[in-house]
């Protein structure tokens, strides 16, 4: 089921919203919709941006990851890219992720049930199992999807989450 890897730090462009933590799985999937699908449909589309936004989107891939950071009890879920460099333009902000061990976890199916799916597993089944203590890094998640067709039953998608070995839970 996974796999652990150090990475270097990782620097990531994107947005964000604070969200109730105990509303997670309602709220993430909307503000896709709304805050990316939605607001973002003409440029993926046209894959012409009009203005500096859209380039970085484009340039940065933002929407490959989305992040999940615990903060004085919301939920900060960032819709993000890798960071290539260049301007950031007003709306967007830069997140840094120190180097870390990362336990990766993938699987396949239909969004956003195979991912909260995956979640569930991972925080019920393999950290007791594996005696890790999730949040080496403020409680962080990263979620990796893959540019195919988030509604096929062959979805491919990832979480990351850094941990600490040998830590009690």
């Amino acid at each position: 089921m996974d796999v652990s890897y150090k990475k270097q730090s990782l620097t990531f462009i994107g947005y964000h919203t604070f969200i109730d933590p105990q509303k997670g799985y309602e709220e993430c999937p909307a503000f896709w919709e709304q805050g990316y699908r939605q607001r973002f449909a003409h440029l993926y589309n046209t894959m012409t941006p009009e203005n500096a936004l859209e380039q970085a989107m484009l340039d940065n891939h933002i929407g490959a990851y989305g992040i999940c950071l615990m903060k004085d009890g919301k939920l900060d879920y960032w819709i993000a890219g890798l960071y290539s460099g260049g301007e950031v333009p007003s709306g967007l902000e830069i997140l840094e992720v120190p180097e870390s061990i990362f336990a990766m976890f993938t699987t396949h199916g239909p969004l956003p049930d195979s991912l909260q799916f995956l979640n569930i597993e991972i925080y019920e089944k393999w950290l007791p199992s594996e005696g890790l203590k999730h949040g080496a890094m403020r409680d962080m998640i990263i979620e990796v999807y893959s540019d195919q067709d988030p509604a096929s039953p062959a979805y491919e998608c990832a979480i990351w989450m850094p941990v600490l070995k040998g830590a009690q839970l």
